[in-house]
């Protein structure tokens, strides 16, 4: 059976974007970044390449890294961009070649968060900056499992790992929300819920008891 996010009624509530907030959210996200037209920005799990659209349509040059190569042929198909695979945790760029970096809803399935914040500072020019938005904890213990939430951590563990990463957090907003809307969403597309409870990350029984996940947006700057 496909993953959750490769069907259509996914596809469908996030408009291709495969996370919570679409494209909107990205737009507000940049804007806060202040990327100026020429500068190159990378986004880090690509995926379809919706994202990297959107950047190419605000004047950046798009870069796109995925580990799937069905992924990086799709977003091939919709946007002229350069692209490659590879890791979070190994990024396959030169030093300081890029003047910013867009990673949503990605790092929280990384095994090694500290290490891919490392690449993206090594990748990032001084002044840099990084827009993540990415799954959060609000509530109670953790998730296990293979879902997107399983490497979920409270907003101010994510803050500290930046700020230890020489990634200075210049701005933090709570959109759990969008979360919430989406997975509203996908109910209503007839989505199960134990379907929608394992891309977030399914519990042994009992495990997760007074577990809240919530969606935060972060701005980080080089330093």
């Amino acid at each position: 059976m496909s993953l959750l996010y490769q069907r259509e009624p996914f596809r469908t509530a996030t408009g291709d974007c495969l996370r919570p907030g679409g494209v909107e959210l990205t737009a507000h996200g940049l804007e806060a970044c202040g990327f100026r037209t020429g500068q190159r920005v990378v986004d880090l799990g690509c995926g379809p390449g919706v994202t990297l659209a959107l950047l190419r349509e605000r004047g950046f040059r798009p870069v796109g890294l995925d580990a799937s190569p069905s992924m990086l042929e799709e977003a091939a198909r919709r946007v002229s961009a350069c692209l490659t695979a590879g890791t979070l945790e190994r990024l396959p760029f030169r030093d300081a070649c890029m003047d910013g970096i867009v990673c949503e809803c990605v790092l929280s399935l990384s095994e090694a968060p500290e290490r891919a914040l490392a690449e993206m500072r090594r990748v990032l020019r001084p002044g840099g900056r990084v827009l993540l938005t990415d799954i959060l904890l609000r509530e109670g213990p953790g998730r296990r499992g293979r879902g997107c939430a399983r490497g979920a951590v409270p907003p101010a563990v994510l803050a500290e790992r930046l700020e230890r990463r020489g990634l200075a957090v210049t701005l933090y907003e709570d959109h759990s929300r969008r979360l919430a809307e989406l997975a509203g969403r996908l109910l209503f597309q007839g989505v199960a819920r134990s379907e929608l409870m394992a891309w977030l990350g399914r519990c042994p029984e009992g495990a997760c008891s007074g577990t809240r996940l919530g969606y935060g947006l972060f701005v980080a700057e080089k330093v």
